[in-house]
């Protein structure tokens, strides 16, 4: 019985490694979309920023998607 329950302890912990390289591999797809690009578009905007306010002194303050990945 012991010997079960470490093997499903093994193997949830190697489903959630995976699903976390699988969240990497995502994210640096996406990344590698956008990083060599002479223009920004609009598409890339809003994929990469929630929103954008501008302050009474006219600086901006800007809201980015980006989130940390859970472990």
């Amino acid at each position: 019985m012991k010997r079960l329950s470490a093997q499903k302890t093994e193997l949830q912990h190697s489903l959630e490694s995976k699903n976390i390289h699988e969240e990497i591999a995502k994210l640096k797809a996406e990344l590698d979309k956008y990083l060599l690009f002479n223009d920004l578009t609009e598409e890339m905007l809003h994929r990469f920023v929630r929103r954008i306010e501008i302050k009474a002194d006219g600086t901006p303050k800007i809201f980015y998607r980006f989130s940390a990945l859970s472990a």
